[in-house]
């Protein structure tokens, strides 16, 4: 009866704008592929004219992490940004609904064999990278080499947990909580191989203060204690849209070696440096909106 009651609740009024947006993206999804794209890009840039707390954020992470460049550079980089994300929000809508036969054409996978020769332990995969704008399309892609699971944190609005499970749980073969560990390591004595969205802000509990840009950030340990416990690879792995909007081209680097390490600190710098590495590679499509250096060691000025 309470789970009736939940999904009621997601169709009442206060919900009906949101799924007339969700019916405005399906008909899009309709439409050829760069024409979706040019839609989303439009939608970023009119986005970016307003002075939201998500463009704030994002002049701030710039300013943090590329001091180098001038404000005027800056805001080049974060108009780009916000075209990326607009571009983001319509990619995800295809990752939801496009049959594979009008994806096929659009990616290409470098380094499987990395992948390939870490499956062969049967202690299953933890793929590590950046949180991209085309992170939605990429899962659905990958998920059509191997069987696939995707750590997440629910979203604390009932409606947008509801929204990405019921949407991405149609392409990954498994959706785990970070939560239910348990769930994790069954995964990946399974030899699954599991995506693991290494670059968030967990706060002090669970984190060491690693550089990042420079800048010391909250980094979390916990994908070195899963490594040592499961025996599973850590496969970095870099992804991107490319510059024709022709497609994707996805990256896997072969596993890390010597790793975990008894120090967290030094395990955690070293997964900071790779995902800076595919940061600078294609900086307008990284997802600037997110409050990366919210934590900040004891004594020190907030940046938000």
């Amino acid at each position: 009866m309470q789970d009736i009651k939940k999904k009621l609740t997601l169709f009442s009024p206060l919900y009906w704008p949101i799924w007339c947006i969700l019916g405005l993206l399906w008909l899009i999804t309709r439409l050829p592929y760069r024409w979706q794209i040019a839609l989303g890009s439009n939608m970023g840039k009119f986005l970016y004219l307003f002075p939201t707390k998500l463009k704030h954020t994002t002049l701030t992470n710039l300013q943090i992490c590329f001091p180098q460049l001038s404000p005027t550079e800056r805001l080049a980089l974060a108009k780009k940004n916000f075209a990326s994300i607009g571009i983001g929000v319509i990619e995800a809508a295809m990752a939801w609904w496009l049959p594979d036969h009008k994806i096929n054409s659009l990616y290409k996978i470098h380094g499987l064999e990395h992948a390939e020769k870490a499956f062969t332990k049967g202690k299953g995969i933890i793929l590590i990278g950046p949180h991209f704008t085309c992170l939605e399309m990429v899962g659905r892609l990958i998920r059509k080499h191997y069987t696939f699971g995707v750590m997440y944190r629910p979203h604390k609005k009932a409606f947008i947990s509801y929204i990405h499970e019921r949407f991405r749980k149609k392409h990954y073969v498994q959706y785990i909580p970070r939560n239910r560990i348990r769930d994790l390591f069954k995964a990946l004595e399974n030899n699954m191989a599991i995506w693991y969205a290494y670059d968030i802000d967990a706060g002090h509990k669970h984190s060491v203060f690693a550089p990042l840009f420079g800048v010391p950030a909250a980094s979390l340990t916990s994908a070195g204690r899963i490594a040592h416990l499961s025996g599973a690879a850590i496969i970095p792995i870099s992804f991107s849209r490319r510059d024709d909007n022709s497609g994707y081209d996805v990256m896997l680097s072969p596993s890390l070696e010597n790793f975990p390490t008894d120090d967290p600190l030094a395990d955690a710098t070293r997964l900071n440096v790779l995902l800076e590495e595919a940061i600078r590679h294609k900086p307008e499509q990284y997802v600037w909106q997110y409050k990366r250096f919210k934590t900040r060691p004891e004594g020190e000025k907030r940046f938000y």
